[in-house]
């Protein structure tokens, strides 16, 4: 598929890869914890989704994002009170400690704004 300006239109695909989520410093209970590695199946799906594309022969340029952490008690961890600035330049209080999957998909999509948005780009909420 080609634009009348002879360019292949792209479609970027974000999806969030948390491996493990404690809570980080707002800790989980043992239940809340249990489910957790299905946390990362936005970023499994758009692994998977790059896959079929290209065995179907798409004929669209398409990117994946997969940003991808962890969410652990530590030294280096999060705090209530915090404030973040993410990849935009935005800034984010941190007022529970079990944000992490949002602040790396909000990172994701400031990239994919940023590394792929043109002005012929259509972009959906």
């Amino acid at each position: 598929m080609r634009r009348e300006d002879g360019s292949v239109p792209t479609v970027v695909l974000v999806g969030k890869g948390i491996t493990f989520d404690s809570g980080g410093l707002t800790l989980k209970t043992f239940d809340g914890m249990t489910t957790m590695k299905t946390d990362m199946s936005g970023a499994a799906d758009v692994i998977a989704t790059l896959g079929a594309c290209r065995a179907l022969g798409i004929r669209v340029r398409v990117v994946g994002l997969a940003p991808t952490t962890e969410n652990m008690p530590g030294g280096r961890a999060v705090k209530p009170g915090d404030v973040l600035e993410i990849r935009n330049g935005k800034t984010i209080e941190v007022l529970n400690t079990d944000c992490e999957g949002r602040l790396v998909l909000a990172d994701g999509l400031s990239l994919a704004v940023e590394e792929h948005r043109t002005r012929s780009s259509t972009w959906q909420r």
